[in-house]
């Protein structure tokens, strides 16, 4: 029970993770028409000034983040590039969406020939 109640959750979480790329790849052609027609460049364009000046509407969750988690962490990830962050977090998270849907079929199929 324990078995299939873990996979059901590994499951959710690879289509999640999956299902997350269409969006994460609009924030990066978001951000490429930022950086195209404004002053800012693909360094300059942190995920804070995004978010700051563009997508206002995430202000009190990043807040509540600074009021629950380790603050130079947060400025650490916060500061990185917007655009060249979001492609490295939608390659890897397809890719371990993906990653996972294989391993749990794999181990579906090996349990079915014993």
């Amino acid at each position: 029970k324990t078995e299939v109640v873990v996979k059901a959750f590994l499951k959710v979480f690879a289509y999640f993770c999956i299902g997350t790329t269409p969006i994460q790849i609009g924030v990066v052609l978001w951000g490429l028409w930022i950086v195209t027609s404004s002053d800012y460049g693909i360094i300059s364009l942190s995920q804070i000034e995004f978010i700051r000046h563009f997508f206002i509407i995430f202000l009190p969750i990043v807040d509540w983040l600074y009021s629950w988690l380790w603050n130079p962490f947060l400025d650490f990830i916060f500061s990185l590039p917007l655009i060249i962050a979001q492609t490295f977090k939608a390659i890897v998270s397809t890719w371990l969406g993906f990653w996972i849907l294989r391993k749990i079929n794999r181990t579906s199929a090996d349990n079915q020939t014993q």
